[in-house]
């Protein structure tokens, strides 16, 4: 028969067990979450806000509409309305291609509605409003003047656009 002293030991080292089991238990926290939309354009990687993100369209033909800049390819039929088209890469001064061998993801921002072309849609993905940080110093022109911020995924730092940001620049 144990002695009274051996039980105490032996419910000391039980509840010192439990206490080591408490604290590496994982603390759900609360954290805000924003979704993102990443997606290529030429030799870069973009995302957008996955809330301005309307949809994804396949390749669809762009009707040219003369005296547009380069960076406005023409405007595209979504089963009956007409969009713009805003081209990144010749925003960017990239080597463009035909807008009809790209994707076109429908923006909106407010009174915004606008299709960019892309030309992969990589991931669409939540991750934590802290996540988001200030655009990277290297970043220049034209890219920095859109970027809304920079975010790290999957050891990759992706240059997250503003909408309203393109906005303007698609204004005529």
């Amino acid at each position: 028969m144990a002695s009274g002293t051996d039980r105490l030991k032996s419910d000391q080292i039980l509840e010192h067990v439990k206490r080591l089991q408490r604290a590496r238990e994982v603390v759900d926290v609360d954290t805000e979450l924003v979704k993102v939309v990443v997606f290529t354009s030429g030799i870069h990687r973009f995302a957008l806000y996955g809330s301005t993100v309307r949809e994804i369209l396949p390749p669809t033909p762009v009707a040219w509409v003369p005296g547009l800049p380069p960076h406005l390819p023409g405007l595209i039929n979504v089963r009956g309305d007409i969009e713009s088209v805003l081209d990144l890469r010749s925003l960017l001064g990239q080597e463009t291609v035909p807008a009809e061998s790209c994707l076109v993801a429908m923006v909106t921002q407010g009174s915004f509605r606008s299709g960019i072309l892309v030309d992969a849609i990589e991931d669409v993905r939540d991750i934590p409003v802290s996540a988001v940080h200030p655009p990277l110093s290297t970043l220049s022109g034209i890219a920095r003047e859109l970027a809304a911020g920079a975010i790290d995924l999957d050891g990759l730092q992706i240059t997250l656009l503003d909408t309203e940001k393109l906005a303007t620049r698609a204004r005529l």
